[in-house]
């Protein structure tokens, strides 16, 4: 028989499938096994620093790449038994609130738990929602110097939300991978009418026991290690614990219930007049604090970029930018208007005006133009602070500009002549112009403008342009009120805005006048031309930055005196949620609040509900009479990783009644909360569960010793009742309090 010989195609199409399955030529396989190497090299590092340091990643940016690698790691590792008990192949790591000096503690032992203060948990809180992710990454232990990117102004941008500032930690505390916040919970335990002067079984510090007698329950899996963190042998979960004791309010005045402590905003602190008057403030640095958000920018309907510029070449554009840049006055007012005009169309922008753009007509919107940039080449100065104010008229086709006035804030310097002056300012622009369509109405009233006062003016919008490009450059401050209606009128984008219309806002919403705050707080009085000769844009614009510039100074002392409302967590919350805080989209440095999309729950009784206005700031309300009732079942189901609805912040409240006749059933009750709260809650969710004792009794008994005692009063109130009382503000005061989170000690296999 003859051999069959093999078709050379067939070798080289069979060599092929063969380098296929491999992964490609020999070539690409070492570069893809170089990188796969890279990657876990990478990934280990980031998964020690999340599960062995003090404050674990803080980075987003850190965070999100270590999820990634970890997935990518995980798919290609899940067949592999040699990885089975790689602590990579359980949980993820996530955020926990842990001991500052000593984050691992046997807590079974009650000296080990930290003695805190009812606002210390408060301020956690606060921070674990507020507080905005580090950008550097800086979270390794060891202090790169690493430049940081500064802000226009030169000073390192601040990162706080933009609705209200976190507090200090308590020097205790730490958080532990601050920028892994994926959700919160925090759970109140009210146990009510039990023995003051006797142990309660409902309590952490009596379930230990559970631990140190060897019972088998949800709590010997909490405080099972002696390390203060947990490691279910029927569960991959791993968790860390922090046991608090908890004074939750001070002396005998007046018992304060968990939700009074925990739940509201403290009001700010004004700084005494003393302090203030002695305090050095850098202006320009203050002023740049004060600057919109790009998310309040879009609220208020600023006029922004939303497409791209219309000049034909970027060589164009940046010829006709330095042209410009360098024109003066006496260049612009020498100009035809057809030739401002065609430099103005050379470097127009497609805008959008933010939440208000549906009410914009966009065929309206001739030629915006944004602010440039300083040439690289130009000597380095600080920012300049201009104020600015605008006319309008009404035309036939919408309001058109009339006149606007541009004033520059002069910094006190030694040397400059100024030393004693800390708000001189100069106006360097102020002139009446023509608009393009008739006039219908000149609004004299307001704008102070006649129709004989635009006999012999020529100057158009597009000279106006040229000189405000040519003064005001992208890293200058321009501060106005209600600003946004003075740049739709310039036709102009800038994105440093100081708003005073928003900075002097009341804690209700509500925008004052700007002659409002001239005469109340400056003392001035402004805009009182009777109908007759209305406003003066200089005059306004002056107005504008004197408020900028004390506001900066006294910071916010200096305000309207409004009466003092305390600020639901809740609420706060609501309004940060899902916005954008950052200047250019990048979401890398923002807070929990302000990156969470999922909703808001809150479970517990009707009373609590209503009466502290639970509900304004939550999308679900719950009503839960008990813990006894089912819906407390919906607390941990809420917060159940596999459930894609799952709330991203979640407040409870259970009452249980902690006499002898019911605690066993509340008992059971409670372990099955706690068991699925370890179990089943996503790593990526600190708890907080908090516990009082005899708040109603208190409360009541507090009342009726106040009205007793009282010298017109006809009952009497004795020295057994008396002791009665204190032993029950005692139990009511002092209330322990348990931090889970994710465990530290997640360590992989070298």
């Amino acid at each position: 028989m003859s051999e069959q010989v093999q078709s050379p195609f067939r070798v080289e199409e069979s060599a092929a499938a063969k380098q296929e399955l491999l992964g490609g030529p020999p070539i690409m396989q070492k570069k893809k096994h170089k990188k796969r190497k890279a990657s876990n090299g990478r990934l280990k590092k980031l998964w020690r620093r999340a599960t062995t340091q003090s404050k674990g990643i803080t980075s987003r940016k850190e965070w999100n790449e270590m999820l990634e690698l970890h997935s990518d790691w995980k798919t290609s590792h899940q067949n592999n038994p040699d990885v089975s008990d790689d602590p990579m192949m359980g949980s993820l790591p996530g955020p926990a609130v842990i001991l500052s000096k000593e984050p691992s503690q046997d807590f079974t032992n009650m000296k080990n738990w930290q003695a805190t203060e009812g606002s210390d948990h408060r301020d956690i809180i606060l921070n674990l929602i507020f507080r905005q992710s580090s950008s550097d990454g800086a979270g390794d232990g060891i202090q790169k110097k690493k430049k940081r990117k500064l802000g226009a102004s030169g000073r390192e941008p601040m990162r706080q939300s933009s609705l209200i500032n976190a507090p200090t930690l308590p020097s205790w505390s730490n958080i532990r991978n601050l920028s892994g916040m994926g959700g919160l919970a925090v759970i109140e335990i009210s146990i009510e009418d039990c023995d003051p002067g006797s142990p309660c079984p409902l309590m952490p510090s009596e379930r230990v026991k559970d631990v140190t007698e060897g019972k088998k329950s949800p709590w010997t899996t909490l405080f099972g290690n002696t390390n203060g963190d947990t490691n279910n042998s029927d569960s991959k979960v791993q968790r860390s614990i922090t046991a608090c004791k908890v004074k939750m309010f001070q002396g005998n005045k007046h018992p304060r219930c968990l939700s009074d402590v925990l739940m509201f905003l403290p009001p700010p602190v004004a700084p005494s007049e003393h302090d203030t008057k002695k305090q050095s403030v850098d202006v320009i640095d203050a002023i740049y604090d004060l600057r919109l958000t790009p998310k309040q920018m879009r609220s208020e309907g600023y006029p922004f970029i939303s497409g791209q510029e219309k000049s034909s070449t970027d060589d164009d554009k940046v010829s006709v930018e330095n042209k410009i840049s360098a024109y003066s006055k006496s260049d612009v007012d020498g100009m035809s208007t057809d030739v401002a005009l065609d430099l103005i169309e050379t470097i127009s922008v497609e805008v959008s005006f933010g939440d208000d753009d549906e009410h914009v007509n966009h065929t309206e919107c001739e030629h915006y133009v944004k602010t440039f940039s300083r040439n690289k080449d130009a000597p380095p100065r600080r920012p300049k602070i201009f104020a600015i104010d605008c006319e309008m008229v009404q035309t036939k086709a919408k309001m058109e500009l009339v006149r606007v006035s541009v004033i520059e804030y002069v910094e006190a310097i030694e040397g400059n002549g100024n030393e004693g002056d800390e708000e001189k300012s100069i106006l360097v622009l102020d002139e009446l112009v023509k608009p393009r369509r008739d006039v219908l109405d000149y609004l004299t009233h307001y704008s102070g403008v006649t129709a004989k006062m635009l006999v012999d003016v020529k100057t158009r919008i597009e000279s106006i342009q040229l000189l405000l490009l040519s003064l005001i450059h992208e890293e200058d401050m321009i501060i106005g009120h209600s600003a946004e209606n003075d740049l739709r009128a310039l036709r102009l984008v800038h994105n440093n805005i100081v708003d005073t219309s928003v900075v002097f806002r009341g804690d209700n919403g509500r925008k004052y006048s700007l002659k409002h705050l001239s005469n109340v707080l400056l003392q001035r009085q402004i805009q009182n031309g009777c109908g007759s000769s209305g406003h003066c844009s200089r005059e306004d614009a002056e107005a504008s930055l004197v408020l900028a510039l004390r506001r900066a100074k006294h910071g916010s002392s200096f305000r309207l005196k409004e009466s003092v409302k305390h600020q639901n967590v809740l609420d706060v919350f609501q309004k940060a949620k899902g916005g954008d805080h950052t200047s250019d989209g990048n979401s890398s440095e923002s807070s929990f609040a302000e990156r969470n999309e999922r909703s808001s729950v809150c479970i517990g009784p009707n009373d609590w509900l209503t009466g502290r206005s639970v509900g304004n700031g939550s999308q679900h309300l719950l009503s839960c009479e008990s813990i006894l009732s089912s819906m407390a079942m919906a607390v941990p189901s809420w917060l159940a990783s596999k459930k894609p609805s799952r709330a991203g912040m979640l407040w409870a409240k259970l009452i249980c009644e902690g006499s002898r006749e019911g605690f066993h059933n509340e008992l059971k009750k409670q372990d099955e909360i706690i068991d699925s709260l370890v179990t089943n809650v996503s790593t990526d969710t600190p708890i907080l569960v908090i516990f009082q004792r005899n708040y109603l009794k208190a409360n009541a008994l507090t009342r009726q010793r106040k009205a007793a005692t009282n010298p017109k009063a006809t009952c009497v109130w004795s020295a057994c009742q008396d002791e009665e009382w204190k032993q029950y503000m005692s139990s009511c005061r002092n209330c322990e309090a348990l931090w889970i989170g994710s465990s530290c000690q997640q360590q992989t296999k070298s």
